[in-house]
């Protein structure tokens, strides 16, 4: 393998670690995943991270930033009913949870692992501001009434949370779509405005 500069070669185990996390799980994937898929020794590794632990908080810190700035991007150029439109769309688009199964183990992790806890937090407060400004945009466009956008947004990432975690248990009741459905008639309670009027039998399938 050619020789790297130092930074290039620390984004490249980065980038290795996040793909064997989000491929793998996050209790799953090891050191040996990153070497494997680099060709080089664990030397290597050690030298630019401390500890597994280390490269793991790196590697998660740049799935979820990623997550969020993907979202940000797609939603800048849109509308506040747009936009909540497509959140509720991007939370359901990963259709085999890889990165919401991330998230949440990542914030169980966190409970145990300091270096995690650092990482989630941030990301966990950066998420809540996005959402929130989203919400703070409808009440300027007068979509919605003049609840505390702050609250708002804390319920429904909570919700989002919890739907998803129902969503991962295999065989659970918990489908993508009726996660779809619960957070729709959510948002039509929180703002007061019915964002997906062109999803036919709503109701019928919760």
């Amino acid at each position: 393998m050619a020789r790297l500069a130092g930074e290039e070669r620390r984004k490249q185990i980065i980038e290795a670690a996040q793909t064997a996390i989000l491929d793998r799980g996050l209790a799953q994937a090891a050191t040996r995943d990153v070497t494997r898929a680099l060709g080089v020794g664990s030397g290597l590794l050690h030298h630019y991270f401390p500890s597994w632990l280390d490269l793991r908080a790196q590697a998660v810190q740049l799935a979820v930033d990623r997550e969020i700035s993907e979202v940000q991007v797609s939603t800048s150029s849109l509308g506040a009913s747009e936009s909540l439109t497509y959140l509720i769309s991007w939370m359901v688009e990963d259709e085999d949870m890889r990165h919401w199964r991330l998230w949440l183990n990542a914030m169980d992790e966190a409970h145990r692992d300091p270096r995690l806890a650092k990482v989630m937090t941030s990301a966990v407060q950066r998420w809540h501001e996005m959402v929130k400004e989203l919400i703070a945009r409808a009440q300027k466009e007068g979509i919605c009434p003049g609840d505390d956008p702050a609250i708002v947004a804390w319920r429904l990432t909570a919700l989002m949370d919890g739907l998803a975690g129902m969503a991962l248990i295999e065989g659970g009741s918990m489908t993508l779509e009726k996660a779809r459905n619960l957070l729709t008639k959510q948002l039509t309670l929180e703002l007061g405005a019915d964002f997906n009027n062109n999803q036919a039998g709503m109701n019928s399938s919760l």
